[in-house]
């Protein structure tokens, strides 16, 4: 049977132009003209292995993609997000197919390295809630999960690794359209994939987790979806979601417990805040959880979303995806690296496989999608300190 380089040149294209590449910077890339390029795009032309490995590291896809007919991938999902979103700039939908490579590359880790087999997450839709109200949806399923989980009624310290513990890949990374809060991919192979846009406040990207762990439970049949911070068009889904981050970070019956309402506003402001840091979220959060329970009115509540005295401080935040336990140095690198796309669950279990003889250090630097320099200095950093702290 011989090979359709029609079928090859046609993915080529839809690639490049999902990408926003011209055809004049893929010639570039393979040192031809602009006219040999587009007859390989045409399918009248050859392009050799070589030349298709360059194209897969430039349109950021897995190589199999472009050379198997039945290869299992998310580009249907990526390419209807593309079309919802038109507005998505090159450099974020750079970032999307970059997190899509990561949690490829992650499952295979999981899955085939380490033989950990996927938890099946709960589909809502099936749930008999008997009602058609979504926040309430929301609300009801927040409490199902935290049972579910054995979260009780305490604070989640590590929103991102009660989701993993659920299968599901997150990521965070630098978006450049500030409005995106996150987005949601269902992978057909990798399963669950949540992005978090890093440009936001720390206890909102807690919040955003949540969120889009919600469109898992209800909304995977969508097969992707970008939530926007400001919207005109905000849908019941997203009413629903934002329902279920607030009471699952932010259970009503802590809440009651622990706390009563004030009488005076500067006594709000300092709950407001106690509250806030407790439960890893942000004032804004607490403010709408305490307006939801009844304890405010809605100018008492308006007056108090304007406070900057309840804007806490990045400095005076936790980030749960860089742990303690590391140097400070190291620390600040990783950090570096979670504006890029990668998180430390992915380069602890990417650098346990090495270790332990499983994949290459080619294979290594090349999961890690990173340019060579900074990807070989990242390593020689972090090997080092494993290997000191074993």
């Amino acid at each position: 049977m011989t090979f359709d380089y029609g079928v090859l040149g046609r993915k080529l294209k839809n690639a490049r132009e999902s990408l926003q590449i011209t055809s004049e910077e893929a010639a570039t890339r393979l040192k031809i003209t602009i006219q040999e390029y587009l007859k390989i795009e045409s399918g009248t032309a050859n392009v050799t292995g070589d030349q298709l490995v360059l194209l897969t590291v430039m349109y950021r896809r897995d190589f199999r993609y472009f050379v198997t007919g039945d290869y299992p991938s998310a580009e249907s999902q990526v390419q209807e997000m593309y079309r919802q979103n038109a507005a998505l700039s090159r450099s974020d939908r750079i970032a999307i197919q970059e997190f899509v490579r990561l949690c490829e590359y992650e499952d295979f880790l999981e899955r085939e390295i380490f033989k950990r087999e996927r938890t099946l997450i709960p589909d809502y839709t099936q749930f008999s809630f008997r009602h058609t109200n979504f926040k309430r949806q929301g609300r009801e399923a927040a409490t199902f999960e935290r049972k579910r989980l054995s979260l009780e009624q305490r604070p989640i310290e590590n929103i991102f690794d009660v989701i993993r513990s659920q299968g599901i890949h997150v990521f965070k990374r630098e978006l450049e359209d500030q409005n995106i809060s996150a987005l949601y991919i269902n992978h057909p192979i990798a399963g669950h994939c949540i992005l978090i846009n890093y440009l936001e406040d720390l206890s909102r990207q807690n919040f955003s987790a949540a969120h889009e762990y919600c469109h898992a439970l209800f909304d995977s049949s969508q097969g992707q979806e970008v939530t926007y911070l400001k919207s005109n068009n905000k849908s019941k889904f997203e009413w629903r979601a934002n329902s279920f981050a607030g009471n699952l970070l932010v259970p009503k019956e802590r809440i009651e417990i622990d706390y009563y309402p004030v009488s005076t506003y500067e006594d709000w402001v300092i709950l407001a805040r106690q509250v806030a840091e407790r439960f890893y979220v942000s004032s804004q959060v607490v403010i709408i959880r305490f307006s939801e329970i009844g304890w405010l009115d809605d100018n008492l509540q308006k007056q108090l979303l304007q406070d900057k005295r309840l804007v806490i401080k990045r400095t005076e935040k936790f980030d749960p995806e860089t742990p303690p336990s590391l140097s400070s140095g190291v620390r600040n690198k990783l950090t570096q690296v979670i504006r890029q796309g990668l998180s430390w669950h992915f380069i602890d279990l990417s650098t346990q496989a090495y270790r332990r003889g499983e994949i290459t250090y080619h294979k290594l630097l090349d999961m890690l999608l990173l340019p060579l320099e900074q990807g070989s200095q990242l390593l020689r950093d972090l090997l080092t300190y494993l290997e000191v702290s074993d």
